[in-house]
């Protein structure tokens, strides 16, 4: 064991770059850098445990995920009062529409009865955003969070076309069977069957749901930089979206793959830029609505697997938007809606439920700060080059993808919590300025700032300012 440690300004990238160069010289893994991650990974696992994995307090159910952050709430806090976040306006974008949504839910209900529910959406919505904040401090750290979470999806997406092929929601009913009902599962729901196949959803809230978290999967392992079996683990994991048998989630795999392959055509054609396929695809877009007799919105329902569904979601976004219209500011809460007489009470779509039930400064405030994040990301991938870009291009996708589908779908439970945490780090990479940052200090001693199964250089600042 070396004695002594010397201090360089050497880039990290360069020492990354030395140890890559030479297998025989790939170092191990940095324990105390995957340490740091201890907060989100925690929230995670409880992400990918089933609904009925809970405890009741106070007539609140703690699903897994939020013990979870409650319980590195007090961590969360004391790093926030020393220094440890730097806050920025987009943070206020989203503590203004926690805030909103727990007011709302008090003035429509009271103190007594509604600041339970007001207080825990309000925390759904800002703690694991401030958790991810205050965790991923580096584009290598959002690498890390990859590499760990690689096999934890990888064991839940094999249980997907076990659970379709012998149409047995053997998750769900396991837990079921240790912690008891939380709500009973629609017969439809439970028993929806396509092509042959049950409609998997795993641990899951819903089958959507779960085609989504595992379509957004795809982009960020497949830019993400990672070399080895973490990245194809990741990816692959990916796949199991098909078994929910979701137009939602096949319409967030067509999404990646179209922007993937105008990626790969952009590194050939010199003069293609992502701006330019934004202009066109606007165009294009904006041609169809034109033209077509009924608009862009009612094509697109000819390719959904079941266009009766996409009718329906329209029949919401008409009723939901009136709803708003008539009680804009502190929303509905958990109270009928208008509607046509066979139509249900949920509301499938995120920027629109959250209007509905919580007022529209509630879903403005939401999506503005999604914009800006989104924005954010996709400036930085303009600065940045190499593996750094890929990262957060990948970042930006999922970010997009999941801004678009949250038109069809409700995000809750498990998923809106992965979201709000993707919008946290995305938070962290908007609008880096690498010209400005200095390069980090790196120790030369033996094991340390060296991450194996990592490739290429990093460019971007390690700590976000």
């Amino acid at each position: 064991m070396p004695t002594a440690t010397k201090e360089t300004s050497e880039p990290m990238s360069s020492n990354l770059d030395k140890v890559l160069r030479n297998p025989r010289r790939r170092a191990g893994i940095n324990v105390k850098e995957y340490v740091k991650l201890v907060p989100m990974l925690a929230v995670m696992v409880g992400v990918l445990m089933p609904p009925e994995v809970r405890i009741n307090v106070l007539d609140q159910n703690l699903y897994a995920y939020r013990v979870a952050y409650l319980g590195f709430t007090p961590w969360l806090i004391y790093t926030i009062a020393k220094g440890g976040l730097r806050f920025k306006y987009i943070d206020l974008f989203i503590l203004a529409a926690s805030s909103w949504m727990m007011v709302s839910f008090v003035a429509l209900y009271g103190i007594v009865e509604g600041a339970p529910s007001g207080v825990a959406v309000a925390l759904d919505f800002s703690i694991p955003y401030l958790i991810a904040r205050t965790t991923i401090r580096s584009i290598n750290d959002f690498r890390r969070l990859l590499i760990v979470l690689a096999p934890m999806c990888m064991l839940v997406a094999v249980t997907l076309p076990i659970e379709a092929i012998t149409q047995d929601r053997f998750i769900r009913d396991s837990a079921l069977a240790v912690f008891g009902r939380v709500t009973e599962m629609p017969f439809q729901i439970k028993h929806d069957v396509r092509w042959g196949l049950l409609r998997a959803m795993g641990p899951f809230s819903h089958q959507i749901l779960a085609g989504l978290f595992f379509s957004g999967l795809m982009p960020l392992y497949w830019f993400s930089g990672i070399r080895g079996w973490p990245r194809i683990v990741g990816f692959l994991s990916g796949f199991a979206t098909l078994f929910t048998l979701s137009s939602a989630a096949f319409l967030g795999l067509l999404m990646f793959l179209i922007l993937a392959a105008y990626e790969f055509i952009r590194r050939i054609v010199v003069f293609l830029t992502w701006q330019i396929f934004v202009f066109a695809a606007s165009a294009t877009l904006l041609t169809l609505h034109v033209v077509s007799e009924n608009g862009i919105f009612r094509l697109m329902l000819n390719f959904t697997l079941r266009p009766y569904t996409g009718y329906y979601r329209l029949l919401i976004w008409e009723y939901g938007s009136k709803s708003v219209a008539k009680h804009p500011w502190l929303g509905i809460g958990f109270e009928e809606w208008d509607r046509l007489p066979f139509m249900h009470t949920s509301v499938d779509t995120l920027w629109l439920s959250v209007a509905m039930k919580n007022g529209l400064p509630a879903a403005l405030l939401l999506g503005l700060a999604a914009t800006l994040i989104l924005i954010g990301c996709a400036v930085s991938v303009k600065r940045l080059k190499g593996f750094d870009r890929a990262t957060i291009l990948g970042l930006t996708m999922t970010l997009f993808i999941f801004a678009v589908q949250g038109f069809t779908v409700s995000f809750f439970g498990g998923m809106l919590i992965w979201y709000m945490m993707l919008l946290g780090i995305g938070a962290n990479f908007g609008f880096l300025n690498v010209r400005a940052s200095r390069p980090m200090v790196v120790r030369t001693r033996k094991s340390s700032n060296r991450i194996s199964l990592m490739d290429g250089r990093s460019d971007a600042p390690d700590v976000i300012p």
